[in-house]
């Protein structure tokens, strides 16, 4: 259907349109796996954007480029990509919201990186952003996982517990199964940091099982990571058997695994 759309805006001539496909598309490629295609439909949105004049639109198909580059483990690249959105988003119509979701992405980087410090910096912008332009629903629950993976690496664990249960609240309310997984994937997190394991590891079940759902590999290997820390202290075989099964997928996506 994105393709076909594509074609129609191509045939049209409408610019901002067919940016709006390669942006939809680099983030629907990236989320199935499909990453080198997805990279080159995103830095295609940008181009167009930055032609069409959207500082909206840019920063957002930064944003999603930036996640691709951590994932893909160009850390210092995804930064520096971030930060051009950053720069665009302060131009933009939605610059709020693009701010939260480029805060939240950067703090994702820098988690990846084992740069805490940035990461917390980044947390802190974007939530003071959010804040003060009006909570957006949809920004919060992208900003409010990695706001939860911050919060644990601080030991702040009643933070993190609120967070996740403001994640948990509108994840049941929008019924979404990507939100559901964020959410689980969360919620198991602080069942870890509780030293909740069997908790935390049904709730990294039900969040791999979301986001296979979903189609959306990658995540569900990260998913796999979390549940073999989890199981580890009981059955270190089986924790074993688990990161291999999500190193085949890191593998086979061309990622170097670093972000759990």
């Amino acid at each position: 259907m994105v393709e076909e759309t594509y074609r129609q805006a191509c045939r049209m001539g409408a610019p901002r349109a067919v940016a709006l496909c390669r942006n939809f598309g680099g983030a629907l490629d990236f989320q199935l796996g499909r990453w080198r295609e997805s990279e080159a439909e995103l830095r295609e949105a940008v181009d167009l954007y930055r032609k069409a004049g959207s500082a909206s639109g840019e920063a957002l198909s930064l944003q999603r480029l930036g996640v691709l580059l951590t994932a893909r483990g160009r850390l210092d690249e995804g930064a520096a990509v971030l930060g051009e959105g950053m720069a665009a988003a302060e131009h933009a119509s939605m610059r709020s919201h693009c701010l939260t979701r480029l805060f939240a992405s950067l703090a994702r980087n820098r988690l990846a990186a084992r740069d805490l410090a940035a990461a917390v910096e980044a947390i802190a912008e974007g939530q003071e952003t959010a804040r003060r332009h009006g909570h957006c629903v949809t920004c919060n629950a992208l900003l409010h996982p990695e706001a939860v993976r911050v919060a644990l690496a601080t030991g702040a664990l009643e933070e993190a517990e609120r967070l996740v249960r403001e994640l948990e609240a509108t994840a049941g309310k929008f019924e979404s199964h990507a939100w559901n997984a964020m959410a689980r994937l969360a919620r198991g997190r602080v069942e870890a940091a509780k030293g909740r394991t069997l908790e935390a590891a049904s709730a990294f079940r039900e969040a791999r099982e979301a986001y296979e759902r979903s189609g959306a590999p990658y995540e569900a290997a990260r998913c796999l990571v979390a549940l073999a820390g989890a199981v580890n202290g009981d059955d270190a075989e089986a924790a074993e058997r688990l990161r291999a099964e999500a190193g085949r997928v890191f593998e086979e996506l061309g990622s170097p695994g670093i972000e759990t």
